[in-house]
Parts: structure tokens; sequence; C-alpha cells
């Protein structure tokens, strides 16, 4: 007789996680406080039920089988629903706490940040939140890794453990030196961009690849300097050292003051803005409710004009 869903039993998905994770019986049985011959019968069940092997034994513990591999990706998923659930409906009427860590690309961070802190102080008092920034390349890593709760990404689509919630779309720009930029046409084409010594982040990060596509247009790139720190690649660009490749955002200060000058490309070099997370954990209600305010405030920034976009996305 076929298994059914609601047959499966947590206690034994427990017991089977964490015999995979001490790669032998006797470890488990000792780290879950459960007699071995008792740990020995929860697998032989789930085995039964299952109609397949999902263990291993060999004169050094028990690893997973193919099946198992599978069941266990599987179980490590229901047992951190049912966690979230019951998380859930004990402080249902609660306020929301927990703790929360939000990854912004610097370029995003220039103009979300503070505004995003504020909300969530105010709407979220009860969260501890930690903002990292760093380039985009590192913190959608770091997403995977499961570092980070959240993490705004560039150019990418959801896959099968994360999620990606579409903020908008945004154009690229060269950017330099206002007092340089005096002599420069109104649009860079790709045969152009090749006389201006750039300053970009490393081959990790996504600008690198979009500005290598649209540079296979004409005479390819003049890369005078890796710069993995957002900060004083916009000084470099500012006191004269060289061009980047930034979005508004990036630069709004700077724009305001006049110490740089931003020139469309043409064709237009554009890229997706996401939230993103991993997909289990958006089971989370606290982390349901910041993405909420992630989404709010995004939306209030573009919608003023402080956060210049060429297009919004949704937010559902």
């Amino acid at each position: 007789m076929k298994l059914r869903p609601q047959q499966l039993n947590l206690t034994r998905l427990s017991a089977f996680t964490a015999i995979c994770e001490e790669g032998s019986l006797s470890r488990a049985s000792l780290r879950l406080g459960i007699a071995q011959p008792a740990l020995s019968n929860m697998i032989k069940k789930l085995e039964e039920d299952l109609g397949t092997t999902i263990l291993m034994r060999h004169a050094r513990g028990s690893t997973p089988t193919p099946a198992g591999e599978v069941l266990l990706k599987g179980a490590y998923e229901m047992l951190a629903i049912a966690s979230a659930t019951i998380s859930a409906v004990g402080t249902a009427n609660e306020e929301p706490e927990g703790e929360v860590a939000i990854g912004l690309p610097a370029a995003t961070s220039t103009v979300l940040a503070i505004p995003l802190i504020k909300r969530l102080r105010k709407t979220l008092p009860k969260v501890s939140l930690r903002v990292v920034e760093a380039f985009s390349g590192y913190l959608w890593g770091w997403l995977q890794e499961g570092t980070l709760d959240f993490a705004i990404s560039f150019d990418r689509t959801s896959l099968p453990d994360i999620m990606c919630y579409p903020v908008c779309d945004e154009e690229i720009f060269l950017v330099g030196n206002h007092e340089q930029m005096c002599d420069v046409p109104d649009q860079i084409t790709p045969e152009m961009l090749g006389s201006f010594p750039l300053i970009l982040p490393s081959n990790i990060h996504g600008i690198r690849m979009k500005a290598q596509a649209f540079a296979a247009l004409g005479s390819g790139l003049d890369i005078r300097m890796e710069i993995d720190a957002s900060t004083h690649l916009v000084k470099l660009i500012a006191s004269g050292e060289g061009y980047g490749l930034l979005a508004k955002c990036a630069i709004y200060d700077e724009l305001e003051n006049s110490a740089v000058k931003a020139v469309p490309l043409s064709p237009p070099m554009v890229r997706q803005v996401s939230v993103c997370a991993q997909r289990i954990k958006m089971k989370d209600p606290v982390l349901l409710r910041v993405l909420d305010e992630i989404q709010y405030v995004s939306k209030e920034l573009i919608e003023s004009g402080k956060w210049p976009v060429t297009s919004t996305g949704p937010t559902e």
C-alpha cells in the first residue's frame, strides 16, 4: 500500500536526520537520548512505510542511500516548516520578534539602508536587525549558505531553493568626474566605451558580465583597476582616477553635489533588482513581515524619486 503524506512521522524523520548528521546510530542515540534498538526500529519502520532502504549500514557507521538523500532534503524542509508553524501558533497574538539578517549591495544600500532600518525599528521593534553591505556576488553566496535571511540581488531568477521577488529595473550609466565628462557625448556606444579607463569590481560580480557583454559589441574594455569596495570605487571615480559603470542610486549624493556626471549607454544597460530569500525560510511569519516592509520602503523610495529606476517590478 502506498504511503500517504499524512502518514509520515516527524519523530522518525527527526531521528533519521540525526543519524545522517552523526554518521552512526550509536552517536545519534547519545545525542537524542533514545536507546539504540528503539532508534533502529524507527528507521526500520520508516523504510517499511516508504518501501525502500534509506540508510546504508557499514563498519564505520551509517550513510544515506540515494533514496535517503532525497528523503533527507525533504525531512529538513518538513521539520523546518513544523518548527516555524509551532512558533507562529505560539506567538500569533504577540509582537513579532527574532533576528533577521539583510544583505544590501553598496549601490542599493546608499538609498535603502537608513529608511529601511528606521521603518523596521518603528513597525517591528522587537526584531533584532543585522544589515550587511557588500557587492551582490558575495551576498548571493551568503544567502545560499543561509548566513543571510534576505539579499538584494541583480538579474537573478527564482531557483528551487531560493525565491526572488522583483522590485524594479534600474539603468547603468558611464560615470566619471564631472569636469572630465564635459566633452563626453550624450550617449556611449560599445565602440566608444573602450576609450574610457574603467574602475570595476572583480569578475564574481554581475556588473562585470554585463559590461563584457556590452563591450563585445564594440572594441572591448580598458579596465585599469579592480575595486571590491564600493565607497573607495566611487571616491576614485569622483576624484578623476577613472570611470565606472554604476546605477544612479550608487552615486545619488555625488550627482546632487555635481561631483560626478552620469551618461547613458546605447543600447541601454539595465538590470533587475530583486529581494531574494531561501524558499524554506519564507514559512517564517517574522520574515514574511520583514519582506513586506522591504517592499513597502522600496516602493516609497521609488515613487519619491529618491531611488531612480526605469520601471518597477511586481511585489507579490
